[in-house]
């Protein structure tokens, strides 16, 4: 929805169609699509026009709960509305254009009204008053609502589509969706938030999520928790990767003090390996789902500049769990905030690497096929684009 003029996509498609080869013969995603902003002004304007994953629904599941999102120069409010239905604007003022709401998630009553004018609207978009418009011509207020946002919910996870064009969110989850599901992650609460700001590029913190080989030397609490080379990859269909990870003997879960869980319950209905497993998914573009036996934690990675990424993350937990005297999500908070530097601080060594002059892009380890798959769906938009720009100059 951006009025900017659509960004040209600046990359060479025989170093993409490389990308784009089985893993064992590909080479990875080029420097320049790591630190050339033309391209991050490339994936705002068109991969991350499409779904994107803004929170959990549980956000605003009452009328008047609210998220807002900035995606490059747009900004979204996700609301929810007196009807029991999600609801998603632009974050815009019909009258003058200004920003309506500036924290990223809050409650109104009734309506949404403008820190401007004071124009106001229900929680559906509707415009319910205009003050001083009573003598303009022609001004129709059913007209000048809140400007929609397409918007669904799958399996827990607010989507939008900036675009109003991508096809449905249904098919964009996919199989995903099934392990969401089995995880009741629509029925978990929150319990835990935390805020970074990463010196990297959005697609290096997804890489990095994808693989463990790195966790030997930059997680050994981790490893100890789990092996990382205990991983199965899994497939299905949807825009998606990931994979599962086995829990060592004695642990039941990843958090401090071995990963005791504090004694806290399983997801209700796991069983069997559900129970000695952890699952990491990359939902493209921006969401980073583990599910644990005990908990889910969600990842939402936001572009703020080439090398500069916000990162949201989360923690869900059964309702049942939360209530219970002496519930203390700290063991799980503590340990994934301590992972998540260490994850941080090796992507922005990644950061400057890339930058170097005469660095040329690497070969994929035969056990990096997540990361693969996430380039794969990166490269796969850019050379859709590229293929139309040469049918353009043909």
């Amino acid at each position: 929805m951006s009025s900017q003029p659509h960004p040209t996509l600046n990359l060479d498609p025989v170093e993409i169609e490389a990308n784009l080869e089985p893993v064992e013969r590909a080479t990875m995603l080029p420097p320049r699509a790591f630190v050339d902003p033309g391209v991050l002004d490339w994936e705002l304007e068109t991969i991350f026009s499409g779904w994107v994953c803004v929170g959990h629904a549980s956000q605003v599941a009452e009328p008047g709960s609210y998220m807002m999102r900035e995606l490059g120069t747009d900004s979204v409010v996700v609301i929810g509305g007196q009807d029991g239905r999600t609801h998603a604007f632009l974050n815009v003022c019909r009258h003058r254009g200004a920003r309506l709401m500036e924290d990223a998630e809050g409650s109104v009553r009734r309506r949404v009204q403008c820190p401007y004018h004071a124009w106001s609207y229900g929680l559906d978009g509707e415009l319910k008053a205009a003050p001083h418009m009573d003598g303009v011509e022609d001004f129709d207020p059913s007209c000048w609502g809140l400007i929609p946002v397409r918007v669904a919910t799958v399996a827990g996870l607010v989507l939008v589509d900036l675009s109003g064009e991508a096809p449905e969110a249904e098919p964009h989850v996919g199989e995903l969706a099934g392990h969401l599901e089995r995880y009741r992650v629509d029925d978990l609460r929150r319990a835990g938030q935390a805020e970074y700001t990463v010196a990297a590029n959005w697609k290096a913190i997804a890489e990095n999520y994808s693989e463990c080989l790195h966790c030997p030397g930059v997680h050994p609490e981790l490893n100890a928790l789990s092996h990382y080379m205990s991983g199965e990859v899994i497939e299905g269909a949807g825009a998606w990767c990931g994979g599962s990870m086995t829990l060592s003997e004695g642990a039941s879960t990843m958090g401090r003090e071995g990963g005791g869980a504090q004694g806290r319950p399983a997801i209700e209905g796991l069983e069997g390996e559900e129970l000695s497993s952890v699952l990491y998914f990359v939902l493209f573009p921006n969401a980073l789902v583990s599910l644990h036996p005990d908990y889910a934690m969600l990842h939402t990675l936001w572009p703020r500049s080439v090398d500069r990424t916000e990162i949201v993350c989360e923690w869900f937990f059964e309702p049942a769990t939360i209530a219970a005297e002496g519930f203390d999500p700290s063991d799980a908070i503590d340990f994934w905030d301590q992972v998540n530097r260490e994850d941080w601080r090796v992507c922005e060594l990644t950061n400057k690497g890339v930058r170097t002059r005469g660095y040329v892009p690497g070969r994929y380890s035969a056990e990096e096929i997540d990361v693969h798959a996430f380039d794969v769906m990166v490269a796969e938009r850019y050379m859709e684009a590229l293929r139309e720009r040469e049918q353009v100059a043909a």
